[in-house]
């Protein structure tokens, strides 16, 4: 049971590629979902207020 530097050896498969909605690599291969814009999860477009930042008046 090795943890640290041998271990990152193995790993060479990839995790993210390319979303077909919202073009980024955050495509996540085994679940089928994109953390980005939520497309595998849901219709809509994953969008978060918190995401944003927001100016004084709230308008950015």
């Amino acid at each position: 049971m090795v943890k640290g530097t041998p271990s990152m050896g193995q790993r060479q498969k990839r995790t993210h590629m390319k979303c077909r909605r919202c073009g980024s690599t955050s495509f996540n291969i085994h679940t089928k979902q994109c953390v980005s814009c939520g497309f595998g999860r849901s219709a809509k477009l994953r969008n978060y207020k918190w995401v944003r930042k927001s100016g004084l008046n709230g308008d950015w």
